[in-house]
């Protein structure tokens, strides 16, 4: 039977900002939850089927809005799972830190997309959404034996010349032990087509100067090879690189291997290994062990790995 490392769920589409990447907190998207029976259902199975770190990751949308969330982080934690989140942080205070860290939350990922508070605030969407997340991380510190906070940066036009400096703030802010950095794809739920980044109301994400793109990445390599705390390897920052000169083209190199260690619950219970294709089952009318266990897996792995395209999880959040 597949067995993968990590399970990712999407736990609803709702969020408290108007991020310019992700257009999740349309109000179309607010009645899309996962109801928490079926969270309680999988999480003795996720035990038993995970195999290696058995991290289970909680995401949305911004999963903090999810009502009970630090309970249902204490029953994954308690079924021996690794815990993880990520979060925009602004709704983080003393005692939502204190409930999801004592809960069992392992690590956190905080949208920090630039040291310089009106560049943050812009490519957010909402005024103040800088200082709420830093509150946020200073709110978690006194937890840092338990719990790993990584800054999670978007690289786009608006930020490309700030980050070199951002991964500088982040090296010296305590609040944070890591930075792991993403390429600006179409926006989420934005429905943009293929030519979105050359014209059209989301051309301004894309970087447009190779000179300043080159500049960044030289910049994002040096510092990982010297030491700075960036979580991506030097062939991931490669892939960017590549990714901005050639958009519509995949490295030949690269191949997804998503398929060997990654399954998604997305907020209607649907099943998938691969967020673009069709769901494999719904853990509304099957068990995970059923759904794992069927046919079509070696199938779907086997597309995966022969798939040509170049697509967002390929490009940024699954990359190994």
């Amino acid at each position: 039977m597949y067995k993968p490392t990590t399970c990712s769920i999407e736990l609803l589409r709702k969020c408290c900002l108007r991020c310019r990447m992700c257009y999740m907190w349309n109000p179309q998207h607010r009645e899309v939850c996962i109801e928490k029976s079926v969270l309680y259902s999988i999480a003795s199975q996720l035990r038993d089927l995970l195999s290696g770190d058995k991290e289970v990751v909680f995401s949305g949308g911004e999963p903090l809005l999810y009502d009970g969330i630090a309970e249902i982080v204490a029953l994954y934690s308690r079924e021996g799972l690794k815990v993880g989140m990520a979060s925009n942080g602004v709704m983080i205070d003393r005692q939502i830190a204190d409930d999801i860290v004592k809960a069992g939350l392992r690590n956190i990922q905080l949208s920090l997309d630039s040291c310089v508070r009106q560049t943050h605030d812009f490519l957010r969407g909402v005024q103040g959404a800088y200082d709420r997340l830093l509150k946020g991380a200073e709110c978690l510190l006194v937890y840092k034996s338990s719990l790993s906070v990584c800054a999670q940066t978007v690289i786009s036009e608006s930020n490309i010349n700030e980050i070199a400096d951002t991964v500088e703030f982040v090296a010296r802010d305590n609040r944070f032990d890591l930075i792991s950095f993403m390429a600006i794809t179409d926006p989420f739920f934005s429905q943009a087509n293929d030519t979105w980044r050359e014209k059209g109301k989301f051309s301004y994400l894309w970087p447009k100067s190779k000179k300043q793109i080159d500049r960044a990445i030289d910049d994002l390599i040096k510092m990982k090879q010297s030491g700075y705390p960036i979580a991506n390897p030097v062939s991931h920052l490669e892939l960017f690189r590549y990714y901005f000169h050639n958009p519509y083209d995949r490295k030949p190199e690269t191949m997804c291997c998503l398929g060997d260690y990654v399954i998604n619950i997305d907020p209607a219970c649907d099943v998938r290994l691969c967020c673009f294709m069709d769901p494999i089952g719904s853990i509304k009318q099957k068990t995970l062990t059923d759904i794992l266990g069927s046919e079509d897996i070696v199938k779907i792995r086997s597309a995966m790995k022969n798939c040509e395209k170049t697509c967002n999880t390929l490009v940024n959040c699954f990359f190994k």
